[in-house]
């Protein structure tokens, strides 16, 4: 029988520390007056402070340090089962995403299996900066045409304020370590689920992607591991540089997607977006409305609460978008997320 796949549960969690602007200045400060003298460091805070407040951030949460990428992670599982209504039992495949993961080997996805006590499910962890649940999501549903699964959960834990560099030695550092100072931590699942509802399977905006990618510029956003580039589990990232790249690829990527879907919509109902300030939204606007796509409710972010939260974009703006009752069962939603590769990735689905 013929299927498609659609969202049958949603779930976020977010830890409970609340990290404030004066908190990562106090940090950047401590860890960086080693090695500037007093006029280099005042600047530094000073410009510091002057791009949180130009970016729009205010504040951001961080896990405790005994709460773990797997502990928050089994949170929104749980929170998106019950949105399913579905027991973990019933969980054909477990897709670990996002940056944060508990071992190099095995998959992470083992100890989500085992929390859950999700005992058929299969499991594999994917990864690809912030467009990783993007690239989740087609996988899972590619999976589920194949006939393989049925009921796929995705899910990130993306505890990543261990990665983050307040060290600044030099003036000139801050435009590495800034987006340091935005990190916020938080999890985030969804459940796909076999369906030959009408409503999804004739719809040719559900389920379509778009990936538009640029060479050699993975350098401008690393977490080092086992490569020449940036220090080893700390946050490399030039953020001038890396905006100005994003821009040109996402440009391409929001045209080549709307060129290339069969009877485009003109008009969606929700856009979700990766959130990294006042700039990326009013980048997301500006470039639908280039290709005339007129969005009801356009505003889905979350940045200046939460701060960069990597993957969990996508899970995280749909919860806020739904608990406004902007996100409702039958919306078409495009989905639009930047990230370091650099790249983008878009989905247009409907809920």
């Amino acid at each position: 029988m013929s299927v498609t796949s659609k969202i049958s549960g949603i779930g976020v969690y977010i830890p409970a520390r609340k990290i404030s602007n004066d908190d990562v200045l106090q940090m950047l400060k401590q860890r960086s007056e080693p090695y500037l003298n007093g006029d280099d460091l005042d600047a530094v805070l000073e410009a510091a402070n002057e791009k949180l407040a130009k970016a729009g951030n205010v504040t951001r949460y961080w896990c405790e340090e005994d709460e773990y990428c797997t502990d928050i992670a089994y949170r929104a599982s749980i929170t998106a089962l019950d949105d399913a209504g579905m027991s973990a039992g019933q969980i054909d495949l477990i897709i670990f995403t996002g940056m944060s993961k508990a071992f190099v080997e095995p998959a992470t996805a083992h100890v989500l299996r085992h929390k859950l006590r999700a005992l058929n499910a299969n499991v594999i962890d994917t990864q690809d900066a912030c467009t990783s649940f993007v690239k989740s999501i087609e996988i899972g549903h590619a999976l589920i045409l194949s006939g393989h699964y049925r009921r796929v959960l995705i899910v990130a834990g993306e505890r990543t304020f261990d990665w983050a560099d307040m060290v600044c030695k030099t003036r000139d550092e801050l435009a590495w370590k800034f987006g340091s100072l935005t990190i916020g931590d938080g999890a985030g699942a969804i459940i796909l689920e076999a369906t030959d509802d009408d409503v999804y399977m004739e719809d040719r905006n559900h389920m379509k992607f778009s990936y538009q990618l640029s060479d050699g510029q993975y350098h401008l956003c690393t977490i080092g591991l086992n490569y020449s580039l940036g220090e080893r589990y700390k946050l490399f990232t030039h953020t001038p540089n890396l905006f100005k790249a994003v821009y040109l690829v996402t440009r391409e990527c929001v045209k080549n997607h709307f060129q290339n879907t069969v009877g485009h919509a003109a008009v969606y109902d929700n856009l979700f977006f990766h959130d990294v300030g006042k700039f990326a939204h009013s980048l997301m606007l500006s470039l639908l409305d280039d290709a005339s796509i007129t969005v009801r409710y356009p505003d889905a972010t979350f940045y200046p609460e939460y701060g960069n939260v990597a993957s969990v974009s996508l899970p995280l703006s749909m919860w806020r978008a739904r608990e406004k009752g902007h996100f409702k069962k039958g919306n078409l939603a495009i989905c639009v997320v930047p990230a370091s590769g650099t790249q983008c990735g878009m989905v247009s689905l409907r809920y």
